[in-house]
């Protein structure tokens, strides 16, 4: 009866450490999935700024720079270069 007991509990000790290390798998996975769709959110983010800078541009052209700098995406003497110093 002692040797069941002991394969026993061998049995438990290595299913345990088995789904121990599929958690630590599935969570490294999910982690690196995460970083993924991180990145690709900052990248719609940008992309949305260009498409909402480029929409301005094309329908109301004299707040384009006040957009630009609500946005951001470029420094105030940046836009004065691109756009010329009016103020």
């Amino acid at each position: 009866m002692g040797a069941l007991r002991y394969i026993l509990v061998i049995v438990l000790v290595g299913i345990l450490a088995a789904l121990t290390v599929a958690e630590h798998t599935e969570r490294t996975r999910l982690g690196y999935e995460l970083r993924k769709l991180e990145r690709e959110r900052v990248k719609l983010v940008e992309q949305r700024k260009a498409a909402r800078l480029g929409y301005e541009q094309r329908v109301v052209p004299e707040h384009l720079r006040d957009r630009a700098e609500a946005l951001g995406v470029a420094s105030p003497a940046e836009l004065n270069a691109l756009v010329g110093a009016r103020r």
